[in-house]
């Protein structure tokens, strides 16, 4: 029982909406939304949208001689990706047959008394990187496969943030956090703020970047700073919202009073302790998922304030009212393996042109994670280095 609630709460968090569901399977309690079956007309398109099939007698043997160095393994093919599990059915925590979430949400099918197996199909995903969460082995927490199909040339190593921090501050960037109370409609926050080397005495040549993911702000910076992205002119803000009221403080529709409360808070309160009355060279918008779609409304909203935004896997988003953006710069993008996320991304790609803004994309073969989120990140970081 203890496993199972670690998995509402998992696919809560990180399942429910990233994939071209087709039907949800029932496994004890937890539907599980899975990628569709593939088709006749997917294989004439290439399989330009993820899906799932069936492995060949050949594949089959293939899997069977595998090497399992743990209890997962998996095999790339030609726009595919063959996951396998070894184990007996009484390893299996519940339902019959292994499953994957997260980035990719299939289950695994028997192809014989100790093998699991499925192929993932997505033109060009064998070069993708990929963290998929094993689900259901009996008495283990869920864990990721790692799948790295990138060119060792594009192969970063990615620190912990404790030791990324500690190399930029020995540089002389400084980080702290700093606390704000609650207030009506407004839950208390604790603010981190990273200051690059050249942005302690003034911030006037800065960009400032007000991220609404605030407790991923350490693993955004790391993966910068892993792509050499010179960090000294920056000042990032992450703005955690973790608590129960994150859906209705960054979605505009769910509760008007808690969205505008929050988005006071930032260009107000937090934008005087963060600027001092200073004007940055810019100041961006930025967050993933409910944060993405809070990001570009924020600059909808406020147009005179913020420069551009960051909009990495926005979720649920509609346009309110038409802005003019002429002279804004809207980073975006989404991953192929989200399609609710995708079709937003590209969404908001369309209006940010057709507002006048500067549009750059990002748009990866990977899911709902920093797969996805690292690469959008870092175009807006390098190109705003160099502006």
């Amino acid at each position: 029982m203890k496993l199972l609630h670690y998995l509402r709460i998992t696919l809560t968090a990180v399942t429910l909406l990233t994939c071209a569901i087709a039907s949800a399977v029932d496994l004890s309690g937890i539907n599980l939304p899975v990628i569709r079956q593939c088709t006749a007309q997917d294989r004439d398109d290439r399989y330009a949208r993820v899906c799932v099939e069936s492995l060949n007698q050949g594949e089959i043997e293939a899997v069977k001689s595998m090497q399992f160095d743990d209890v997962v393994a998996y095999k790339a093919v030609e726009d595919g990706l063959i996951l396998a599990a070894k184990m007996k059915k009484s390893d299996i925590g519940f339902y019959d047959r292994p499953a994957f979430g997260g980035e990719i949400t299939t289950y695994l099918e028997p192809i014989d008394i100790n093998h699991f197996a499925i192929k993932v199909r997505l033109r060009g995903i064998e070069k993708a990187k990929l963290n998929p969460l094993f689900l259901n082995f009996a008495g283990r927490s869920p864990f990721s496969l790692n799948i790295d199909g990138r060119d060792p040339s594009e192969r970063t190593v990615v620190e912990s943030w404790s030791a990324v921090l500690q190399k930029l501050q020995s540089q002389g960037a400084r980080f702290e956090m700093i606390n704000f109370p609650n207030a009506e409609h407004f839950d208390a926050k604790s603010v981190k703020v990273f200051r690059g080397s050249n942005c302690l005495k003034t911030i006037v040549a800065c960009s400032v970047i007000y991220d609404t993911d605030g407790e991923s702000l350490g693993s955004l910076i790391s993966n910068a700073h892993a792509a050499q992205i010179p960090l000294d002119d920056f000042v990032l803000v992450g703005i955690p919202n973790p608590n129960e009221h994150r859906n209705v403080e960054l979605l505009k529709g769910l509760d008007p009073d808690r969205f505008d409360a929050f988005l006071s808070f930032v260009v107000t309160n937090l934008r005087q302790t963060i600027e001092k009355g200073e004007t940055p060279k810019n100041r961006y918008a930025a967050g993933f998922s409910n944060g993405g779609a809070w990001a570009f409304d924020a600059l909808l909203f406020h147009p005179h304030f913020f420069d551009g935004s960051i909009v990495m896997s926005p979720a649920i988003w509609e346009l309110k009212s038409p802005v003019q953006l002429k002279g804004k710069r809207v980073f975006v993008g989404a991953g192929e393996l989200e399609l609710g996320f995708l079709n937003t991304a590209h969404e908001i790609e369309k209006i940010s042109i057709g507002f006048g803004a500067e549009v750059k994309t990002v748009y990866s073969k990977s899911g709902h994670s920093m797969n996805t989120w690292a690469p959008i990140w870092n175009l807006a970081l390098r190109s705003l280095s160099t502006k």
